[in-house]
């Protein structure tokens, strides 16, 4: 008992020395009318012109994407795709605009043809970005598309200040391009831009232009395609015009969950996030974990225990024909009190390997954000090229960054990759599919009103990060800057290792992690999120992680 107790102590203190870490004063910036949170001033800016312009919450949401895709083209661009959660008073629907694999790719064309799914015109799947922004507009824009793209062509043309994340996306990576890429990101002789230099991309504004003018129709199916294709096959790529001009974004039902009094609902498949939010949410009910004590060593164990089990049938997912019995297996409230039961309060409890697991990659080049109005009306958006600059594949005639989304789909069956993921048959490469992801755009409602929206960045991570930020802003107390600061952990059952924040975790916290049989490895952050809510006395706020640039701001 003494030997506990002293233990105890030494926590504590350590604890008080490490307070700073943990921002329970954090305060998030406060609006009445509209809010918004993600990676750039840019994109808050865009947002606030559109609505004084008289546009509604979509309307913003569309130019500020569109300008993401000119100021921060290593994670968005037209060559991009995406999920979106959007509610109205209609209610909320989920959309897909995600890549899809060409017609002309089978389940073994990397091992035949022994092109890279990660670089060149191999890993590029069909865009959606374009589409998506598009089908918001035909269901929910007021303004004319025309006005949209303004914030962006003004940005491209003139140019604008780069940052250091600019910096640090770009440095050493030159030789990685093509010819058109390195003319564009880097000076004549390809040193980066430095923070604090202008950039231009004069040819993206003429693709900007095109599409303000005829929407998404030049995009996949005239000039803008035609650049794609060129670019694509010059790069041993084998998108098709036929390809671009098939390309369908999705209207989909959102995945609906309790979570203690409040309705939680994120994206359906392809995406993991849904269900495995789904998952983790009923087991920590289970665990009764929101009576535990804030940032204790049981808190930790238990968090880190519940993502593994529910990250367990990740394997499993993939864009999916029938998901019905799919779902009943993973988010069965008798299937779940089963699992639940095997979690111990106080050692690592290690589950078997599912029999179909297979290896798969999984990129954290994604960005997200959240922006909410005083109606009652939510965006939350999350965009990705997949990887830093996506294939490093720059078309030709208009420079728009190419993705390597490919990367997603379970390319190599049977080969290690580098994070660790795991996923079996359901996400191999088939013609017209689209590949799982982790990308979680999510909304909260309680009682029928808006209550958050939240998405981050960062692979897998984005699932954890989305689950810890719900769990201490709608339960343990902390406002909505504190729960998107706080420290975070991050479990994806394979490996069987409890990632960690570095400088974040005293000692003493690892040590008796460790003693419950914890694998820790540390990390330098874990993903970056971007939050809106509203409070009761009905000001919006907003939040973005300290963990990275980013801006939050309203009117």
């Amino acid at each position: 008992m003494i030997k506990t107790i002293i233990i105890y102590i030494k926590v504590l203190l350590y604890c008080l020395a490490f307070l700073p870490l943990f921002p329970a004063l954090a305060q998030s910036v406060q609006t009445q009318k509209i809010v918004i949170s993600g990676p750039s001033t840019h994109l808050v800016s865009a947002v606030k012109e559109i609505y004084r312009e008289g546009g509604n919450i979509f309307d913003a949401a569309i130019a500020g994407a569109f300008t993401l895709s000119v100021t921060h083209p290593y994670f968005v661009s037209l060559g991009c795709g995406g999920f979106a959660l959007l509610k109205n008073r209609s209610g909320i629907k989920a959309l897909d605009f995600r890549e899809t694999a060409p017609s002309k790719m089978t389940e073994d064309f990397y091992v035949k043809t022994k092109l890279s799914p990660r670089d060149l015109g191999a890993a590029v799947g069909v865009p959606g970005f374009v589409a998506g922004q598009w089908a918001i507009h035909q269901k929910y824009g007021s303004l004319p598309w025309s006005r949209l793209l303004n914030p962006a062509i003004k940005l491209a043309g003139s140019g604008f200040i780069v940052s250091g994340q600019w910096l640090r996306r770009t440095q050493g990576l030159s030789k990685k391009f093509n010819l058109s890429g390195r003319r564009i990101f880097f000076h004549s002789d390809g040193t980066p831009y430095l923070p604090g230099q202008f950039v231009r991309q004069d040819k993206l504004v003429e693709a900007l232009r095109l599409i303000q003018r005829k929407n998404k129709t030049l995009f996949y199916n005239g000039l803008i395609a035609q650049d794609i294709i060129k670019t694509v096959k010059a790069n041993k790529g084998v998108i098709s015009l036929e390809d671009l001009k098939n390309y369908r974004v999705r209207w989909l039902q959102p995945l609906k969950f309790k979570f203690g009094a409040y309705q939680v609902f994120s994206m359906p498949l392809p995406s993991s996030g849904g269900i495995i939010l789904a998952r983790a949410a009923k087991l920590m009910e289970q665990k009764k974990i929101n009576q535990m004590t804030l940032y204790s060593i049981s808190e930790w164990h238990l968090l880190g225990e519940i993502l593994s089990f529910a990250f367990r049938p990740r394997s499993q997912m993939g864009d999916l024909s029938s998901p019905a019995p799919y779902l009943e297996k993973w988010l069965s409230r008798r299937s779940l009190k089963k699992l639940g039961a095997q979690i111990s309060l106080n050692k690592v409890k290690k589950l078997p390997v599912l029999k179909d697991t297979l290896p798969h990659r999984e990129s954290n080049e994604t960005t997200h954000f959240s922006i909410m109005n005083n109606k009652g009306e939510v965006v939350s958006m999350t965009l990705t090229l997949n990887g830093n600059f996506g294939s490093f594949v720059v078309t030709d005639k208009y420079g728009i960054v190419l993705n390597n989304q490919m990367d997603d789909f379970n390319t190599y069956p049977g080969k290690p990759n580098q994070f660790g993921l795991i996923q079996g048959a359901n996400n191999k490469v088939r013609a017209g599919f689209r590949p799982l992801s982790s990308m979680s755009p999510t909304i909260v409602e309680k009682q029928g009103k808006v209550v958050m929206a939240l998405g981050a960045t960062g692979g897998p991570m984005i699932i954890s990060s989305v689950l810890q930020i719900l769990y201490r802003y709608l339960f343990k107390g902390l406002n909505l800057d504190a729960a998107v600061q706080a420290p975070r952990v991050h479990h994806q059952f394979l490996p069987r290792v409890l990632f960690v924040e570095k400088n974040r975790f005293p000692p003493i916290v690892l040590s008796l992690l460790r003693k419950r049989g914890h694998k820790i490895k540390v990390r330098d952050s874990i993903a970056k999120a971007y939050a809106v809510s509203q409070k009761k006395d009905g000001l919006l706020e907003g939040a973005f992680d300290a963990r990275g640039e980013g801006a939050a701001g309203g009117l």
